[in-house]
Protein backbone atom coordinates (compact mmCIF):
# COMPACT_ATOMS: atom_id res chain seq x y z
CA UNK A 1 0.00 0.00 0.00
CA UNK A 2 1.41 3.40 -1.03
CA UNK A 3 -0.91 5.77 0.83
CA UNK A 4 -4.62 6.54 0.97
CA UNK A 5 -5.09 6.89 -2.81
CA UNK A 6 -2.78 4.19 -4.09
CA UNK A 7 -3.15 0.46 -3.99
CA UNK A 8 -1.30 -2.46 -5.51
CA UNK A 9 -4.70 -3.84 -6.57
CA UNK A 10 -5.68 -0.84 -8.74
CA UNK A 11 -4.20 1.25 -11.51
CA UNK A 12 -5.14 4.92 -11.82
CA UNK A 13 -5.86 6.65 -15.12
CA UNK A 14 -6.56 10.28 -15.85
CA UNK A 15 -9.08 10.33 -18.73
CA UNK A 16 -10.11 13.28 -20.87
CA UNK A 17 -11.06 14.06 -24.43
CA UNK A 18 -9.33 16.56 -26.71
CA UNK A 19 -11.00 17.61 -29.98
CA UNK A 20 -9.55 19.81 -32.66
CA UNK A 21 -9.94 20.40 -36.36
CA UNK A 22 -7.30 20.98 -38.94
CA UNK A 23 -7.27 22.01 -42.55
CA UNK A 24 -3.59 21.11 -42.91
CA UNK A 25 -4.63 17.79 -44.45
CA UNK A 26 -5.84 19.55 -47.58
CA UNK A 27 -3.18 20.09 -50.19
CA UNK A 28 -2.54 23.57 -51.45
CA UNK A 29 -3.56 24.38 -54.98
CA UNK A 30 -2.23 21.61 -57.18
CA UNK A 31 -1.76 22.74 -60.80
CA UNK A 32 -1.77 19.16 -62.07
CA UNK A 33 -5.32 18.73 -60.74
CA UNK A 34 -6.78 21.88 -62.34
CA UNK A 35 -5.12 23.01 -65.56
CA UNK A 36 -5.47 26.21 -67.57
CA UNK A 37 -7.46 24.34 -70.21
CA UNK A 38 -9.88 23.10 -67.55
CA UNK A 39 -10.30 26.69 -66.36
CA UNK A 40 -11.06 27.81 -69.92
CA UNK A 41 -13.63 25.02 -70.29
CA UNK A 42 -15.34 25.78 -66.97
CA UNK A 43 -15.50 29.47 -67.88
CA UNK A 44 -17.17 28.53 -71.17
CA UNK A 45 -19.53 26.05 -69.51
CA UNK A 46 -20.59 28.53 -66.83
CA UNK A 47 -21.19 31.27 -69.41
CA UNK A 48 -23.32 28.88 -71.48
CA UNK A 49 -25.24 27.92 -68.36
CA UNK A 50 -25.82 31.59 -67.53
CA UNK A 51 -27.24 32.05 -71.03
CA UNK A 52 -29.86 29.42 -70.17
CA UNK A 53 -28.41 26.30 -71.76
CA UNK A 54 -29.03 22.96 -70.06
CA UNK A 55 -26.47 20.25 -69.49
CA UNK A 56 -27.37 18.34 -72.66
CA UNK A 57 -27.11 21.41 -74.89
CA UNK A 58 -23.81 22.42 -73.28
CA UNK A 59 -22.44 18.91 -73.93
CA UNK A 60 -23.56 19.13 -77.56
CA UNK A 61 -21.92 22.59 -77.89
CA UNK A 62 -18.60 21.34 -76.44
CA UNK A 63 -18.62 18.28 -78.71
CA UNK A 64 -19.40 20.52 -81.70
CA UNK A 65 -16.30 22.58 -80.91
CA UNK A 66 -14.18 19.43 -80.64
CA UNK A 67 -13.51 19.86 -76.91
CA UNK A 68 -12.96 16.54 -75.11
CA UNK A 69 -13.20 15.67 -71.42
CA UNK A 70 -9.99 15.23 -69.41
CA UNK A 71 -10.24 11.50 -70.14
CA UNK A 72 -10.50 12.15 -73.88
CA UNK A 73 -14.18 11.27 -74.20
CA UNK A 74 -17.00 13.19 -75.79
CA UNK A 75 -19.12 15.22 -73.40
CA UNK A 76 -22.42 13.93 -72.04
CA UNK A 77 -24.93 15.83 -69.95
CA UNK A 78 -23.80 13.90 -66.86
CA UNK A 79 -20.18 14.93 -67.50
CA UNK A 80 -21.21 18.59 -67.64
CA UNK A 81 -23.19 18.28 -64.41
CA UNK A 82 -20.29 16.57 -62.60
CA UNK A 83 -17.77 19.06 -63.98
CA UNK A 84 -19.76 22.00 -62.62
CA UNK A 85 -20.39 20.23 -59.32
CA UNK A 86 -16.69 19.44 -58.80
CA UNK A 87 -15.74 23.00 -59.72
CA UNK A 88 -18.15 24.43 -57.13
CA UNK A 89 -16.91 21.97 -54.48
CA UNK A 90 -13.32 22.95 -55.25
CA UNK A 91 -14.11 26.66 -55.04
CA UNK A 92 -15.91 26.17 -51.72
CA UNK A 93 -12.96 24.19 -50.34
CA UNK A 94 -10.41 26.79 -51.43
CA UNK A 95 -12.44 29.77 -50.20
CA UNK A 96 -13.96 28.41 -46.99
CA UNK A 97 -12.32 25.26 -45.71
CA UNK A 98 -8.67 26.23 -46.20
CA UNK A 99 -9.19 29.54 -44.39
CA UNK A 100 -11.34 28.24 -41.52
CA UNK A 101 -9.78 28.47 -38.07
CA UNK A 102 -10.53 25.56 -35.78
CA UNK A 103 -10.48 25.75 -32.01
CA UNK A 104 -9.40 23.18 -29.45
CA UNK A 105 -11.92 21.67 -27.05
CA UNK A 106 -10.84 19.86 -23.91
CA UNK A 107 -13.46 17.73 -22.17
CA UNK A 108 -13.85 17.16 -18.47
CA UNK A 109 -11.13 15.33 -16.60
CA UNK A 110 -11.97 12.11 -14.83
CA UNK A 111 -9.84 9.92 -12.62
CA UNK A 112 -10.55 6.19 -13.04
CA UNK A 113 -9.34 3.25 -10.99
CA UNK A 114 -9.19 -0.11 -12.68
CA UNK A 115 -8.51 -3.37 -10.92
CA UNK A 116 -5.31 -4.98 -12.14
Amino acid sequence: MNGDYFSDDFSQYLCFKVSFGSNDLLNDYNPTKWSDSQQEIIDLVLSLQEEGMGYRRIAHHLNGRGIKTTTGEEWKNTHVFSFIKRYKEREHRLQNVKTHEYGVEIGKFELKWLRR
